[in-house]
């Protein structure tokens, strides 16, 4: 099956699809730099989102859907059916292609490439680049901003380190469908002309046995399609970038009507991507996930764990996710009422907060040798990372402190940390993640301090 019998029959089937793809696809043309720019892209140290990767390829797939209908003479070929294609494009291609190929693939791109003049204008496989990227864009670790905790009975707007963070180039942004986060993203947006890529957590509802007998367009709208179009109104957007199905207990499985309704979503274009968070997640539950939603035309993106110093039950689920291909969101990536900061010590109960102590000493008393190991490990960050600085002649800094170590463990594990932006603190800490990285000397300290942390903390 080739690109060109692909775009036919898509654009054939869907004229009028509209999704993200097809948006992006109005803005960018045919040029002559297109092949470069996705070359550099393979070898560059960008990542790019899957929205990105797919938008980049649409201007040699339109040329190629348009050759196979005989419209090259045309002026513009539907945005939106080409968006289709792309999307169909890559959806066969992670489907029909060997395992041992996929490996080949994604071993080649993630190796780094000296530049090679005289390949410059070499030709290359379109399909293989694009699944290619789209593998890179999983493996890698991005920063994002968690919204589970805003409740309007605590904010009239939402906190100013979200607009700080957004400014400061962190996209992703969790949020769950009904909160209050919702209405406070949306004066935040519409104030500050702000565009995050939203997570939309979703929690099917249960249907206890009834889809036997209820109309199946009924249960995909009950389960997800009714919750998803409200949170759509309420965040005044025409799309998410992430649709994840949010279960807290049972089965790590969902009825027949989930996956179509999820299907159903993605082919209209109200979501881009789709995510998973079960805290019982296993291999085998995510690989049945995922070749449901495959056998529908969808792809299985992401996956959300529990993840931070105190808490690393994760970390073989996380190992598993990429031997996948499956990106890795760490939710609690300071651990629950933030004890994995490194903030809250014995010696500081209160991290410096007016007010009473979120723990007692019972609590702090002993995560002692553990707290130390991470301020020694904050302070040698500082003196390598200042070095490195004084080297090149720029300012020192003076802000790496706990609470970043801590988001970098989990970014280490593999996994992309989710942090609230509530406080001032966590808000710097964020920020401060982005130009730098834990060796694996760092790495091991702290592995070894959590090692030996009580087994009730681990």
């Amino acid at each position: 099956m080739g690109t060109a019998f692909i775009g036919t029959s898509t654009v054939a089937l869907h004229s009028n699809f509209a999704g993200p793809i097809g948006r992006a696809a109005t803005a960018r043309r045919a040029a002559p730099e297109d092949a470069r720019v996705m070359k550099e892209a393979v070898v560059g140290s960008r990542t790019l989102s899957e929205t990105e990767v797919v938008a980049a390829a649409v201007a040699d797939v339109a040329s190629n859907v348009r050759g196979a209908l005989g419209l090259a003479s045309a002026p513009v070929l539907g945005a939106a059916a080409v968006g289709l294609a792309a999307r169909a494009i890559v959806a066969w291609h992670l489907r029909s292609q060997p395992r041992r190929k996929w490996r080949h693939v994604v071993s080649r791109i993630a190796r780094p490439a000296e530049p090679d003049k005289s390949s410059e204008d070499e030709e290359f496989n379109l399909d293989d680049l694009v699944s290619g990227l789209i593998a890179k864009s999983r493996t890698a670790c991005e920063l994002g901003i968690d919204t589970l905790e805003w409740h309007e009975e605590m904010f009239d707007d939402a906190p100013a380190g979200y607009r700080e963070a957004l400014s400061a180039g962190i996209e992703i942004v969790d949020v769950k469908a009904g909160s209050d986060a919702l209405r406070l993203l949306a004066r935040a947006n519409a104030a500050g002309d702000l565009t995050p890529l939203y997570n939309l957590r979703i929690s099917p509802a249960k249907m206890f046995g009834l889809t036997a007998i209820m109309n199946t367009s009924l249960t995909r709208k009950m389960t997800i399609l009714n919750p998803l179009e409200k949170s759509l109104r309420a965040l005044k957007v025409g799309c998410v970038e992430t649709l994840t199905l949010h279960v807290e207990s049972g089965g790590c499985g969902f009825p027949t009507c989930v996956y179509d309704a999820v299907a159903e979503a993605y082919q209209k274009g109200m979501i881009s991507r789709v995510g998973v968070y079960h805290p019982n997640a296993s291999q085998k539950a995510l690989t049945r996930i995922r070749d449901e939603l495959q056998n529908r035309g969808v792809l299985l993106s992401c996956v959300f764990v529990r993840l931070n110093l105190l808490d690393r039950k994760a970390l073989p689920l996380i190992e598993e996710c990429k031997d996948m291909g499956l990106q890795v969101m760490a939710t609690e990536a300071l651990g629950e009422d933030e004890l994995a900061s490194g903030r809250y010590t014995a010696s500081n109960p209160t991290g410096g907060e007016i007010g009473l102590p979120r723990f007692t000493l019972a609590q702090l008393m002993p995560l002692r040798p553990f707290h130390m190991v991470l301020e020694n490990v904050a302070t040698r960050v500082r003196t390598r990372i200042n070095k490195s600085l004084r080297d090149e002649g720029e300012d020192e800094r003076q802000d790496i402190d706990c609470t970043q170590v801590a988001l970098q463990w989990c970014a280490s594990k593999g996994a992309s940390p989710l942090c609230d932006t509530s406080t001032e603190e966590n808000t710097k800490a964020l920020i401060g993640c982005k130009d730098w990285t834990l060796t694996p000397d760092e790495v091991e300290m702290l592995d070894k301090a959590a090692d030996e942390l009580p087994r009730r903390r681990r």
